[in-house]
């Protein structure tokens, strides 16, 4: 039993081997069967990104109105319209600005952001700026900014990105949130 194991690895591993070598040295074809292959970078490509300019991202969010100053979403928040949001991205060894764009957010409290270009080595991120409803405008401490990933090059092949919501409080505390409050056991937390 242990001979005819050995045997049968010894043969997959030559089998793998050769294969290996047939493919590196050009003898397997892609183009023959249906397949595209990727072009191979030398050392002094590494690091270099392809296309990286022609990268597009749709960037998409929400900006809404808490209440309750849970600083969070809850079932008494509202969407905010007519918000400014900036995203922009900047170098982390200079803080210089590399990318800059505003949007507005809808009456549902969504706002769009096209983005082109690869950001890998910038730190992005979307922040509330202008903000008119005089009985929201308390800026959060915990959810005015987020940061954002802009590149291609980290696992996520989606275009599409997401950012988390971004939001205001009310000068005054809603009578209803103490329901809330109730509802979401924010009360039996030890702090």
């Amino acid at each position: 039993m242990g001979k005819s194991f050995a045997t049968v690895a010894l043969v997959i591993f030559a089998f793998c081997f050769t294969s290996t070598l047939a493919f590196r040295q050009g003898g397997y074809h892609l183009e023959n069967k249906g397949v595209n292959p990727a072009p191979v970078a030398g050392a002094e490509d590494f690091g270099k990104v392809a296309g990286s300019a022609t990268d597009k991202f749709l960037v998409q969010g929400k900006v809404y109105c808490d209440p309750c100053q849970f600083e969070f979403e809850s079932r008494l928040s509202k969407p905010l319209s007519g918000v400014k949001v900036i995203l922009e991205c900047r170098k982390p060894e200079s803080d210089e600005k590399t990318f800059s764009q505003e949007a507005t957010a809808d009456a549902n409290g969504f706002y769009a952001l096209n983005v082109v270009g690869n950001h890998e080595d910038e730190i992005c991120a979307v922040r509330t700026e202008v903000n008119t409803h005089k009985h929201c405008n308390l800026p959060m401490k915990t959810s005015d900014s987020d940061r954002i990933v802009l590149t291609k090059h980290d696992g996520v092949s989606s275009a599409l990105r997401f950012v988390n919501p971004l939001g205001f409080k009310t000068q005054k505390i809603n009578d209803e949130c103490a329901k809330v409050y109730k509802e979401l056991e924010l009360d039996t937390i030890d702090n």
